[in-house]
């Protein structure tokens, strides 16, 4: 009997997975071809900061809000002032495109963050970017020390890493992070996706981000804190669950088998239009999947779904949404003028009278000029009528009898400025 029980517990035990702590090193960081799902959640249950040496952290619970998949390529399948930069300077073998936006609303078309994979250390080098079609590299000044090779318990490590970027005629960026790091337990982690041998690292990121806005001759810095748990196996590239809090906002990213059809952020302002000077337009944002709730951000700086603007010469409005992934979106609405194109001012409105008129009608200016330009132009901006005239005391008569019947506008251009109206001809 003795025989029976004591083979029944060591069945018993073969039946459960025995882990002991694993060495993570070099040949456990992602390669050249990974491309690895993910999911992500913002629903994170507490406890998650406690750890131990040969401990169980069951995190089975956790359910996806998103997705995404993570790819990795050869540092030298980038652009080549990129390679010049981050793989001849500095050594990178690993680059990622890119996902993240450093400042909302630059107008990115191509970027990569640079890794390299030595058997000391798994550090990130900085990014590139293609912004209006030039490339414009940000490379730290020393390494961000992600992970430092072997990794036993109570290891620690740290780094200081800065870089800055200037856009011209747009703006000018600069970070610094401090990076803390230190491996403060192993055992087993349970997702949703398994049960795996881990150790834990713990890292401690403050960063300090200052801005300087052209357009707007405005700058300001801010200041953030993260703090990131990353629970690491043999062989798997990335952490297999990586726990980040920011503040109150805590978010959970773990490899994951497919959940869901995942659907990218993306924002809508709706189609170009062309309205009349003066007229009040309420521009709304539309914003689709992504994981809300949403911050919108105009490019007028207000906030909210939408924004009412009194328009008085062409613009283009922009929406900067961010969700509660930290996904980035962007969309943009060109409202034009009749008769007025992107950077043609409106000097002022003419006062026309009478309006409506039959004939001839009486124009006066804000200003007095020897000669000016007179266009008359229909709703759709077609110049139907051209002529010179001279309001040398600022008023003059014009003769729209032959106009058919409807509104048009009136644009006077005289010594590079230029002056609009609307005039409605009635029959």
């Amino acid at each position: 009997m003795k025989k029976i029980i004591l083979l029944f517990t060591a069945l018993a035990l073969l039946a459960v997975p025995l882990f002991s702590q694993v060495v993570i090193n070099q040949s456990d960081m992602p390669s050249a071809g990974d491309t690895l799902r993910v999911s992500v959640t913002s629903f994170v249950p507490a406890g998650y900061a406690q750890t131990a040496m040969d401990t169980t952290w069951n995190f089975i619970d956790l359910d996806a809000l998103d997705q995404r998949v993570d790819t990795f390529v050869l540092a030298t399948a980038t652009p080549a002032l990129y390679q010049l930069i981050f793989v001849l300077l500095g050594g990178a073998n690993l680059a990622a495109p890119l996902r993240d936006i450093p400042v909302p609303g630059l107008p990115i078309t191509q970027g990569f963050t640079f890794y390299k994979n030595s058997s000391s250390a798994f550090s990130n080098l900085g990014s590139a970017y293609t912004i209006q079609g030039f490339p414009l590299p940000a490379k730290y000044d020393n390494p961000d020390k992600i992970y430092k090779f072997p990794m036993p318990p109570g290891e620690t490590w740290s780094s200081t890493s800065a870089f800055s970027i200037a856009v011209p005629d747009m703006l000018y960026y600069s970070t610094q992070r401090i990076r803390s790091s230190e491996v403060d337990g192993w055992g087993n982690l349970i997702t949703p996706f398994g049960t795996f041998a881990t150790v834990r690292v713990k890292s401690t990121l403050n960063i300090h981000d200052s801005i300087y806005v052209d357009s707007l001759a405005i700058g300001f810095g801010f200041d953030r804190n993260i703090i990131e748990y990353k629970w690491l196996g043999n062989g798997y590239g990335i952490p297999l669950l990586q726990i980040n809090e920011e503040g109150p906002l805590v978010t959970a990213t773990y490899l994951d088998s497919c959940r869901m059809s995942a659907q990218p952020l993306s924002v809508t302002l709706g189609p170009d239009t062309t309205v009349t000077v003066g007229t009040t337009l309420t521009l709304h944002a539309k914003v689709s999947y992504g994981t809300p709730p949403y911050q919108i951000i105009w490019s007028t700086l207000e906030t909210g779904d939408s924004i009412t603007v009194t328009v008085q010469d062409a613009q283009t409005y922009s929406a900067v949404v961010l969700d509660a992934m930290q996904n980035v979106a962007i969309a943009q609405k060109v409202v034009s003028v009749y008769g007025v194109g992107i950077g043609e001012r409106n000097e002022g409105e003419m006062n026309i009278y009478p309006n409506p008129a039959s004939g001839t009608v009486n124009i006066r200016l804000p200003e007095k000029f020897t000669e000016a330009d007179l266009q008359v132009l229909t709703i759709q901006g077609k110049i139907v009528r051209e002529s010179v005239v001279y309001p040398s005391s600022g008023e003059f008569n014009a003769d729209l009898t032959s106009l058919p019947e409807g509104v048009y506008l009136i644009r006077i251009l005289a010594k590079n400025k230029i002056y609009f109206g609307k005039i409605q001809i009635f029959k």
